[in-house]
């Protein structure tokens, strides 16, 4: 007689990664960067490997937060990141849905979208970053608008060449998959030079900039790791969380100012 189904016993549990195994694989992938193997189990490995990452790099960030800002001696030019909606008297949840919610997504899209090699990624992110970064980078740097046209026309005119040529889109993948490493890092480092554009207002020493740049490319690269081995998703999630601590923080530093 066949066994029914509900007598049937039950697969076996898969225990979650160990701190250390964790550790050891992203310190690995930091000294050679590579596609990942996707992890597909969702309660017992991806929830408990997103909560080590995002333990590890907030512990990470803090620390280098803390060290820094003894460097400079002030906590303020942090706060000046997003303080600027507190300035202009937004509101909290219209500041709560621009920070934790749509920054998160836009600048995942642009920076961690394109690590899985895609067209459309790359086509999607390019697009992203024309929409979102380039009226901030305009402002901040005074370009003439002739020179942005012009600029945006020779991308459009590479991007096209490159939709275009089958032979062209082969060697770029080509570079892509055989040179990973940097482009992981320049990904990341973007990623941290960007948000320099959050302090375009503060007349800052140029030896402080690198220290304000280090945290961001520190949580770049989790953020990557993150969305190589867990997908893009859970990257867009840590950043999010990432993000509402940060105005969690801020909100009680100004409220008690």
């Amino acid at each position: 007689m066949k066994t029914p189904t509900f007598f049937t016993a039950a697969p076996p549990c898969t225990p979650p990664p160990p701190v250390l195994d964790t550790l050891k694989k992203v310190y690995l992938f930091a000294r050679q960067p590579k596609q990942l193997t996707r992890e597909h189990n969702v309660l017992e490995t991806k929830l408990p490997l997103l909560f080590q990452l995002t333990f590890a790099e907030l512990i990470l960030r803090t620390g280098l937060f803390t060290g820094i800002a003894l460097i400079i001696g002030n906590w303020e030019t942090f706060a000046a990141e997003y303080s600027e909606g507190f300035a202009m008297d937004i509101p909290l949840l219209p500041l709560f849905v621009s920070v934790v919610l749509l920054a998160p997504l836009t600048e995942e899209v642009i920076f961690r979208l394109p690590l899985v090699y895609s067209h459309s990624f790359l086509l999607v992110a390019a697009l992203t970053f024309l929409f979102h970064f380039c009226p901030a980078f305009l402002s901040a740097t005074d370009m003439p608008l002739l020179y942005f046209a012009a600029a945006t026309m020779l991308v459009a005119i590479l991007g096209l060449w490159y939709l275009r040529s089958a032979k062209l889109r082969a060697a770029f993948r080509g570079l892509w998959e055989k040179h990973f490493g940097t482009v992981f890092y320049t990904s990341t480092a973007l990623f941290a030079l960007m948000h320099l554009l959050n302090y375009r207002d503060m007349d800052l020493p140029l030896q402080v900039l690198p220290l304000l740049v280090l945290p961001k490319f520190i949580g770049g690269f989790f953020l990557g790791y993150t969305r190589l081995r867990l997908g893009f998703g859970w990257a867009v999630g840590q950043h999010a969380f990432n993000n509402l601590i940060s105005l969690i923080l801020l909100y009680g530093y100004l409220m008690n100012q």
